[in-house]
């Protein structure tokens, strides 16, 4: 009975800051600052709510895909902050779905600071010039990826799009 006592409490004690650093990250990535008041995980089934402005509950259903995007990306954020331990992070297609004001706040917020090392795997359509330049100080290295026709392969090369 006792150890199942401490164990219902470690998990809601774990839950509890889980829900807030996952709260914190969406915030942060966010650029609707009253659409979300608070992030609720039920500790029996990890199930995450939403809730609005007024307390009342969010489904995830009725936000944009770009905000589920970010969502999705403040779970792994939150996850990763909870562990406490430095995972590298891999992520496809990061701004495929964001508008620009979303598309900025991933670049200034979270690609810097996302882990010691973060590994993305865009289009020169994503990361653009501009996020690039804002990007040059966390950037350890770049590869891009060429694809042959007549060899039928990829080749791998240092550099950008538009870097020699």
């Amino acid at each position: 009975d006792t150890l199942a006592r401490f164990r219902k409490a470690a998990v809601l004690r774990h839950v509890s800051r889980l829900e807030q650093l996952v709260y914190t990250a969406y915030t942060e990535l966010l650029h609707k600052e009253s659409l979300l008041s608070r992030v609720r995980i039920d500790p029996e089934t990890c199930e995450l709510h939403l809730l609005d402005a007024s307390g009342a509950p969010l489904p995830a259903g009725t936000l944009s895909a770009g905000e589920r995007q970010l969502l999705a990306v403040s779970i792994l954020w939150g996850l990763a902050r909870a562990s406490g331990r430095p995972l590298p992070v891999v992520i496809d297609t990061p701004l495929g779905r964001l508008d620009s004001a979303h598309r900025a706040n991933l670049v200034q917020r979270y690609f810097p600071h996302a882990s010691h090392q973060v590994l993305l795997l865009c289009t020169d359509e994503e990361i653009d010039r501009r996020y690039y330049s804002q990007l040059k100080p966390s950037i350890g290295r770049t590869y891009l990826l060429r694809y042959s026709e007549p060899q039928s392969s990829t080749s791998v090369q240092p550099g950008y799009f538009w870097e020699d």
